[in-house]
């Protein structure tokens, strides 16, 4: 099965989203690493004569990443506004001796606002779309087709 992967505006919060585009099957996957926004198009059932895919939209609430010292890393999308108990639960474990302080944080992102709840973002955070586009055009030079923006990686 073949893939395209590229960056796209956020629909949420018109960040940088990511997209996984299965073109020969017309399956996609996009996924907002900034607010937490999730779409996915997959194919539900398949008969000779027709298709039938399965529509999956999420808004992004924002972005849990809890990075371990190891190097191993959790990234949770907040796909609703987070509850008090959640929020205590969430700083708990970065308590952890095992947590790198510097790389793990918390974002909500509520009515288009986002507010840095603990913890440091990565600089891409702060980009806008235009910002992220241009940085990689520079760095990879431009795309053959103008919607693929490229991925950093």
């Amino acid at each position: 099965m073949a893939s395209i992967m590229y960056a796209i505006q956020c629909p949420c919060c018109e960040r940088t989203a990511y997209v996984d585009d299965y073109y020969k099957t017309d399956e996609k996957y996009i996924f907002c690493m900034v607010c937490g926004y999730y779409f996915t198009k997959t194919i539900e059932k398949y008969t000779e004569n027709s298709i039938k895919y399965k529509v999956e939209e999420r808004k992004g609430h924002g972005m849990f990443v809890l990075e371990n010292n190891d190097g191993n890393c959790k990234k949770v999308m907040l796909n609703d506004s987070l509850t008090v108990t959640q929020l205590e639960e969430l700083k708990a474990s970065l308590k952890d001796t095992n947590v790198n302080q510097e790389k793990s944080y918390l974002i909500s992102f509520e009515n288009g606002v986002f507010t840095i709840l603990f913890g440091n973002p990565p600089e891409h955070f702060y980009l806008s779309f235009e910002a992220y586009r241009k940085r990689m055009i520079a760095k990879y030079g431009v795309p053959e087709y103008d919607f693929m923006v490229p991925i950093d990686g």
